[in-house]
């Protein structure tokens, strides 16, 4: 198993760093530090023009690595009277799934939200970590 993971970490990465991301994909990565039960992760996500991400983070070392995936949420339009409820359209919310690969096996929630600056602010719940506002980055290779 930390065979496979490191295969996948080691094909995510590259393909990252050498900037063979599909056109129109969004590629966020990150290493955040330690803060509390949230521990030092290291993230790498794609996110597709059609909403769905995926990808994995890890702890450093890759002594725990997770498969992530899910969605960005659709905004949803209704025709309503009155102001309107949402503050910011531009504002995207998204929820995903982390599969631990490897013996425990461990499931954890990631949400948050994708700020019009293409940041993404996120949280993580699971067995004994909670993460909150970890801020993302967008992944802009250079030219």
């Amino acid at each position: 198993m930390r065979l496979i993971a490191a295969a996948m970490m080691a094909a995510l990465s590259s393909s990252i760093a050498l900037g063979k991301a599909l056109p129109g994909d969004r590629v966020y990565v990150l290493h955040s530090e330690a803060q509390g039960t949230c521990p030092a992760l290291d993230w790498h996500i794609v996110a597709s023009p059609n909403g769905v991400l995926t990808g994995m983070f890890a702890l450093p070392g890759r002594k725990m690595v997770a498969r992530v995936s899910g969605s960005i949420l659709p905004h949803v339009k209704a025709e309503r009277f009155g102001p309107s409820l949402d503050s910011n359209s531009q504002i995207q919310e998204f929820r995903m799934i982390a599969s631990e690969i490897g013996k425990h096996q461990r499931i954890a929630n990631v949400t948050g939200i994708i700020q019009p600056d293409g940041w993404m602010i996120a949280a993580v719940e699971g067995h004994g970590v909670e993460c909150k506002s970890i801020r993302v980055p967008l992944f802009v290779p250079a030219k």
